[in-house]
């Protein structure tokens, strides 16, 4: 669905990075190649799925559908998001799930963990009720009062609400200065970070494309272009997100042109924010569909400049723009630098950009095994994740195409489509394990938003899934013979309460372990801020580190293991 001269452009940007960089930078040379690992973990063969879906069983009863109307337009295909947090301070993971308009359940749900297997839907009475066309969501707590509140995005509205504690919540997005700026404006994933250390959350919110009455509905595709279908993102001119600067008193000032985020490419779908270099301030990372992504660098807090071209992040493997969807940030070979992960389009294979020492990345989806079988798919949802505690992060993604009418287009293609894992090799390559990981893999959706936690607290990370045309999905972890591990859960005095943006590392013997606080990621969705260490067969841990967004430091000697750790900043 590209376009051949924006091909052209595409090829022509990368020679000129590449012609920058020799000249002004003097280029290091390229890093080796990871070695390729010779097998796979050692994992039980009892023939228990790796994960479970309990969504039906605990009480999760949410479910989308457009009734069988068809074709979908582009607006009515691409939602929805999702939400792991705690929103009611008990130390138990909650559930929040993005309903759309239209699409069989019009509202949105909240869920209470009873702490017992099961879960509540509280959201009659939460101030959560009113219906709208919403298609993600973001969580922070952004006036610090230690009650995470929640931001929802859709197609010409986005919502804030306040956290008031016991259950309620209050929509002050009236004169917050995050209203949609027009009736279609189509807000996609949001992100919450500390820009510049200032102890509030700002946010940026991502947007898709001018999509109205007047706009194409439908373009034409198979032999004749005879069948209609959802149109490809070439078909529409670009909206453009915006960055919001936290100015308290539940008020924020778009402030986007002043710190440079009007050089986005726009079409805006993965929004993610993380310090890429180390220096202690939020970088941020735009997944753009079919546009080449954006890096934009933080300049201490004053200015952000955009450098995804010549870093190596802007385009797929073959120097392409590509769909890109979901995004996620990790430390997944243990080197202390944060890789990226992007899932995209068909025929696309998701990208995996390696970060190396210099501050460039390389694309190793193909030798890391994970690029051709995810090229199949249409990958949203994605997180990095260590489903089995083995002190590696591993891979899921949440799969489903665009089209609803695809098996009548291309019979190899499905409109449902599998999610996939992707089990690291000690940072040197992913092997797919998506059959062992059950029927809540296997078993075909329109695999939208994605979110992580240990939503039964056994030291084991679960997954919740948003399925656009059925139920949501409840993956609890069953991994047999999982390892050793520590959760740290953090609470900001001078930063921000959350914590957001704060790198914990954890150190035993010569091994190390780094994360970043945040709940951002993924696709239109926010994970638990809690932070998860899987630790293999370690029985002990020397030390964890703290380095706080302030720029404070704290130590904590010896933790027990495994266990929740809690930190408060000095």
């Amino acid at each position: 669905m590209r376009q051949r001269s924006l091909f052209r452009w595409a090829l022509s940007a990368r020679v000129a990075a590449l012609l920058a960089c020799l000249s002004v930078l003097g280029c290091p040379p390229p890093p080796k190649s990871l070695p390729q690992s010779a097998g796979l973990p050692d994992v039980a063969k009892d023939g228990r799925d790796w994960f479970e879906d309990r969504a039906a069983a605990a009480g999760i009863h949410f479910s989308l559908s457009h009734h069988g109307r068809s074709p979908l337009t582009a607006l009515e295909t691409m939602g929805v998001g999702c939400a792991i947090f705690d929103y009611d301070g008990d130390g138990r993971a909650d559930i929040f799930l993005v309903g759309q308009t239209g699409a069989g359940n019009g509202r949105c749900a909240l869920y209470h963990n009873n702490g017992d297997g099961t879960f509540t839907d509280v959201t009659q009475g939460s101030g959560l009720e009113e219906p709208g066309f919403y298609t993600g969501c973001a969580v922070g707590d952004i006036d610090n009062d230690g009650r995470p509140d929640l931001l929802v995005t859709g197609y010409g509205i986005v919502r804030l609400f306040h956290n008031l504690g016991h259950g309620k919540f209050e929509d002050v997005t009236k004169g917050s200065g995050l209203e949609a700026p027009s009736p279609t404006a189509w807000a996609t994933s949001a992100g919450f970070a500390d820009i510049d250390h200032d102890g509030l959350l700002d946010v940026y919110i991502g947007r898709y494309v001018k999509f109205d009455p007047h706009t194409i509905q439908f373009c034409g595709f198979g032999a004749g272009d005879q069948i209609k279908s959802a149109c490809g993102p070439d078909m529409y001119d670009p909206q453009f997100g915006s960055l919001y600067r936290n100015l308290g008193h539940l008020k924020f000032k778009d402030v986007t042109k002043e710190m440079g985020l009007d050089k986005a490419h726009g079409k805006c779908l993965g929004v993610t924010f993380a310090d890429v270099n180390g220096d202690g301030w939020p970088d941020l990372y735009l997944g753009n569909d079919e546009m080449p992504g954006d890096l934009f660098i933080n300049q201490g807090g004053k200015r952000f400049v955009e450098v995804a071209a010549e870093r190596g992040v802007s385009l797929s493997e073959d120097g392409r723009p590509q769909g890109a969807m979901g995004v996620d940030f990790a430390d997944l070979n243990r080197d202390g630098l944060l890789s990226l992960f992007v899932t995209t389009f068909e025929a696309e294979p998701d990208s995996l950009y390696a970060a190396t020492p210099d501050g460039f990345y390389r694309n190793v989806s193909a030798s890391m095994g994970i690029g051709p079988p995810t090229a199949s798919y249409v990958g949203f949802g994605t997180k990095f994740v260590d489903v089995n505690n083995d002190g590696w992060l591993d891979v899921v993604i949440a799969n489903g195409h665009v089209r609803d009418n695809e098996d009548k287009i291309d019979a190899k293609t499905h409109y449902q489509q599998p999610m996939q894992l992707f089990l690291n090799q000690e940072g040197k390559n992913f092997v797919e394990r998506s059959q062992e990981a059950g029927p809540g893999f296997t078993t075909p959706a329109v695999g939208r938003g994605l979110a992580i936690g240990d939503l039964n607290d056994d030291g084991g990370m679960d997954i919740l899934v948003a399925d656009l045309e059925g139920p949501a999905r409840l993956l609890l972890n069953r991994f047999p013979n999982r390892g050793n591990w520590l959760r740290v859960q953090l609470t900001g005095t001078t930063s921000n309460r959350m914590a957001l943006g704060a790198r914990v590392t954890v150190i035993a013997g010569e091994q190390k372990w780094s994360a970043e606080c945040t709940t951002g990621g993924s696709y239109e969705s926010a994970s638990d801020a809690r932070l998860h260490f899987g630790l293999g067969a370690r029985k002990a841990v020397d030390r964890v580190e703290v380095r706080w967004p302030s720029g404070k430091r704290s130590t904590v000697l010896n933790p027990p293991i495994p266990g929740d750790l809690k930190i408060q900043e000095p």
